[in-house]
């Protein structure tokens, strides 16, 4: 190999190696998350099953997370538990297996529009609890 080939292929493989490093993993700019935990009640009750989501209104991806036999739920965004954005969020509560006259609550509950339901998530108000009606 000739000396500007050397020079040339030395050259790419640093610059490539200082570019990968810079940012955050993947390229990807990671996000201050908060963990978020809470409750889902239905009539007084705890609900049993379904999944709760936020949906940050303004940046970020939705978080969600399984509602346990006791009402309970933690959300998750990118791996379990690590909770979602800080902000105002729009919820939504689906697969609840509730059934109304026609179903309208459960679709009401799914539609992130109708559902009435939202959370401003900061470090301190961090756990909700959702009375569905």
């Amino acid at each position: 190999m000739r000396i500007g080939a050397r020079f040339l292929l030395g050259s790419t493989i640093l610059l490539w190696g200082l570019a990968s490093g810079c940012g955050s993993a993947g390229g990807v700019t990671q996000t201050v998350l908060i963990p978020v935990k809470g409750k889902v009640v239905y009539k007084g009750m705890p609900m049993t099953r379904g999944v709760v989501t936020f949906e940050p209104d303004d940046y970020g991806r939705p978080a969600s997370g399984r509602i346990e036999p006791d009402g309970s739920f933690t959300l998750s965004t990118h791996q379990a538990g690590d909770g979602v954005v800080p902000g105002h969020h729009r919820v939504t509560v689906t697969e609840t297996g509730v059934k109304s006259p026609r179903d309208q609550l459960a679709k009401k509950w799914a539609s992130a529009a109708a559902s009435g339901l939202t959370a401003d998530v900061d470090a301190d108000h961090n756990e909700f609890t959702l009375e569905l009606r």
